[in-house]
């Protein structure tokens, strides 16, 4: 009796554990420079090679297959402009995915090492010079 009540949970939990909803792996889009340009990836795929292949229609699929709530790692490399940050965070903008971070890399590097970058709701003061 006791082994047959043991096996019932067990089989229960079993069950139970697979209907659960598994935490959505992050999409990753990246930005890396390459002889001189800037190229973009989502999930390792090389983007915006043509109109139908650009990176706006590629997070449009993301959203449609996983919904506007998949988080979005962002990997810029150290050696993009900074302007890179704003393209990529409009992109998301424009399809409504909201929630992302973003990661700074030395792509040349290989070595799996990221910063991750964090802004802040208010600016920070700068102290008035003493004019030397």
């Amino acid at each position: 009796m006791r082994s047959a009540l043991l096996i019932t949970l067990l089989l229960v939990s079993c069950a139970w554990s697979q209907t659960e909803p598994q935490a959505a792996h992050p999409v990753v889009v990246s930005a890396e420079v390459q002889k001189g340009a800037i190229v973009y990836r989502v999930d390792g795929r090389i983007v915006e090679t043509s109109r139908k292949n650009s990176l706006l229609n590629n997070l449009g699929k993301v959203a449609d297959a996983r919904g506007l709530d998949v988080p979005v790692y962002i990997i810029i490399d150290v050696h993009a402009p900074f302007t890179e940050v704003g393209k990529l965070e409009n992109a998301l903008d424009k399809i409504g995915l909201m929630r992302f971070r973003l990661f700074v890399a030395d792509f040349r590097l290989r070595d799996g090492i990221m910063n991750e970058l964090h802004w802040d709701e208010s600016g920070i003061p700068i102290p008035p010079t003493t004019g030397r």
